[in-house]
């Protein structure tokens, strides 16, 4: 599993070059994601201005995977991750779990948390598998789950 794309930050050629990536149609943003997440992807690039907000693209050997975005306020970080529905059931989500471990940890932070739909089983069993713990419910009626980052 690889990050590219990378956004966020201080970096702006970067986030620049991944604003152009999913916003544009070509191979990644919508036109692999499609539904809700594909027009979240290309409204994406916007949010990654905020230099607390850092994204990729992920991708393997065989081509884009999904995406991951963190959000680093003083040492903790809320996380997104998505595999796009089409490479589902591959064991992709543990990997790229672990490499949003670790981009989380190579950022400075110390801890993670993660809110997912009670119904959404996979997720729930990837971010366990994971080293996450569940920590409760929150306003929106999702499990809270977290776990440390070692760096």
């Amino acid at each position: 599993m690889q990050s590219s794309a990378h956004a966020g930050g201080a970096d702006r050629p970067r986030r620049a070059a991944a604003g152009r990536t999913l916003a544009g149609g070509g191979s990644v943003g919508g036109a692999i994601f499609g539904g809700f997440y594909g027009q979240a992807v290309s409204r994406w690039a916007p949010l990654l201005e905020a230099s607390t907000r850092h994204g990729w693209i992920t991708a393997d050997d065989e081509g884009p995977v999904g995406f991951i975005d963190l959000e680093i306020l003083d040492g903790e970080v809320e996380l997104v991750y998505y595999v796009d529905p089409a490479r589902r059931g591959q064991g992709l989500g543990v990997p790229t779990v672990a490499l949003l471990v670790e981009l989380a940890a190579g950022n400075g932070a110390r801890i993670i948390h993660a809110a997912v739909e009670p119904t959404n089983l996979a997720s729930l069993a990837c971010l366990r598998a994971s080293g996450f713990a569940d920590v409760g419910v929150n306003e929106f009626d999702e499990l809270e789950l977290a776990r440390a980052v070692h760096a």
